[in-house]
């Protein structure tokens, strides 16, 4: 499920030996897992803090823990150590966390909520920001939360219909408006 090269864990061996602290283990996760913008992260953790859901596997000088949730997300996966001139980095490959894109005949929820992550939300996030689907009514009108430096912004309202609003009419006719549902008198992250 979850293979790591002997060149990689001889390395994160080696970072847990500098460690010098008993019991710390690796943490694997899968954030925004089933997404375009998946990632698989690394973390020290202690296992007596971690949930039960997290299995363990051992591995030469290391245990790492990873979630049960994420099997499916990990399998087929593999760490490697990399080498670029003197320097050394993990990387990973897996191929099963990012999913793939909902199906021509997938539930318009599921589509827009792809949309917005893969595509909407990295372009708020140069400004600290996103924006999540709160719902859909039954007459098509999309209720968004605008969140991070959105929230507050003096130009959320220009994001708001230039942008999120013209993106998703453009890719989903069937939308009639685009509402938000955003308490924007919370201006302590606003990004103007």
């Amino acid at each position: 499920m979850f293979n790591i090269t002997d060149e990689a864990q001889t390395y994160v061996a080696n970072l847990f030996a500098q460690q010098s602290e008993e019991g710390l283990g690796l943490k694997v996760d899968v954030e925004k897992a089933n997404t375009p913008v998946a990632a698989v992260t690394f973390n020290f953790c202690y296992e007596k803090d971690l949930g039960k859901v997290y299995s363990k596997f051992e591995y030469k000088g290391f245990n790492a823990f990873i979630d049960e949730n994420n099997f499916d997300y990990l399998k087929d996966s593999e760490v490697s150590l990399k080498e670029e001139g003197s320097n050394k980095k993990l990387t990973i490959t897996a191929p099963n966390a990012k999913g793939e894109p909902p199906k021509e005949d997938a539930p318009l929820e599921e589509k827009i909520k792809y949309t917005i992550v893969a595509e909407i939300n990295p372009q708020l996030a140069s400004h600290g920001g996103f924006v999540e689907l709160v719902k859909i009514t039954k007459e098509f009108d999309v209720v968004l939360n605008f969140g991070g430096g959105c929230q507050g912004c003096s130009s959320v309202k220009i994001t708001l219909k230039n942008g999120v609003e013209a993106q998703l009419k453009s890719i989903y006719p069937e939308i009639k408006n685009i509402l938000d549902y955003t308490d924007h008198s919370q201006k302590e992250n606003a990004y103007m």
